[in-house]
């Protein structure tokens, strides 16, 4: 099936340019996405501000058409290029500047407060591995079948990450990362202010809306990334995520369906997955990882939403583990939602080792 990360290319010249530059020529589609991004909702961003009239039904329609066309694709594309630079190293003057152009211009944008993504997601998520009272997006503490639950963790997103993500840097005494963190927070409230100076309407349906859709959305998604949790092995890569094939999202998204791979090693370029998957059934099938056919991580987070266990049943892939009924796989599926019980002792002690 071809890409459907981006729905144009750019101008032969700048073709040339990305070929010469990028870090790896794969990520192309990363680029080209940046590139519609730049062109279509960059110049209508501005156009809000200054020539068009202060109108709710034009802020409404921007909302909702450039979240449509790109919320998705993008959150994957600054994934995927946080994870690994786009541009090569001294490629051109300023290209590390440029590579962090995802998190500090783009991400903006879309809601995301500047400059806090990196933090969030590759310092704090991937390394404490949604462990609770460490990864600010841990999931392992909730019933994570339960909407009142996440309705919790949504809220202490929403507030808390304002407060958490620096008080992380500074607690692991990362100093550059808790300037970044809190100079980029900073910056965003002060261009909120300064644009609802300016023109208040615009500054809420391409400001503030945008915060509240892409908190909700990001933290929907990996609310339904990790909600299976292996009770007897939490921070078991092939036990704290699962991986969902044979679904478009995969087409739109750099193929994140593979996200227990991703986790197991972040650096796997995003093009390898279904082959890497493949290579590595055994050691799915020997730590029980999760896999489902036909169904993208939404699907599944509305479906445990709704009780519908016997629908994720009905659609899980055994991929050598010991046969299973379908109760039995549902039995499986709702002791993998439980919540995880934080041992103060146990964690006590492994401090005093």
């Amino acid at each position: 099936m071809p890409r459907g990360e981006y729905y144009f290319k750019p101008p032969a010249f700048v073709q040339r340019f990305l070929e010469r530059t990028l870090n790896d020529t794969r990520d192309m589609e990363i680029a080209w996405l940046y590139w519609n991004i730049v062109t279509t909702m960059y110049p209508a961003l501005i156009a809000l501000f200054t020539v068009l009239p202060p109108s709710n039904i034009l802020g409404a329609a921007y909302l909702v058409v450039f979240n449509v066309l790109y919320l998705q694709r993008f959150i994957l594309a600054m994934h995927y290029s946080t994870h690994r630079r786009l541009f090569k190293r001294g490629a051109f003057p300023g290209s590390e500047l440029v590579n962090r152009f995802n998190i500090v211009l783009v991400a903006p944008v879309f809601g995301i407060p500047c400059n806090t993504y990196w933090l969030h997601h590759v310092v704090m998520h991937h390394v404490d591995n949604n462990e609770w009272n460490k990864d600010l997006s841990a999931t392992e503490a909730y019933q994570r079948d339960n909407i009142l639950h996440w309705i919790v963790y949504w809220v202490r997103f929403m507030v808390g990450s304002w407060v958490e993500l620096p008080y992380y840097a500074l607690k692991k005494r990362r100093w550059d990362l808790f300037a970044g963190c809190a100079g980029g927070m900073g910056a965003s409230l002060a261009t909120y202010w300064y644009l609802h100076a300016l023109n208040p309407i615009a500054a809420f349906w391409t400001v503030a809306m945008p915060f509240l859709v892409v908190s909700t959305a990001l933290m929907f998604g990996n609310w339904s990334q990790h909600a299976f949790v292996k009770p007897d092995d939490p921070r078991c890569n092939y036990g704290l995520a699962y991986t969902v094939v044979n679904h478009p999202d995969n087409q739109r998204s750099y193929n994140d369906g593979f996200h227990t791979l991703h986790h197991v090693n972040s650096q796997i370029h995003w093009s390898e997955f279904p082959n890497k998957f493949v290579e590595k059934l055994g050691e799915h099938a020997e730590k029980d990882a999760l896999v489902f056919d036909g169904i993208g991580f939404f699907d599944v987070g509305f479906a445990l939403f709704f009780h519908r266990h016997g629908f994720l049943a009905d659609r899980y892939v055994n991929v050598g583990q010991k046969k299973r009924t379908r109760d039995e796989v549902i039995a499986l599926l709702k002791e993998r939602l439980k919540p995880i019980k934080f041992d103060k002792e146990k964690e006590a002690s492994k401090k005093v080792k």
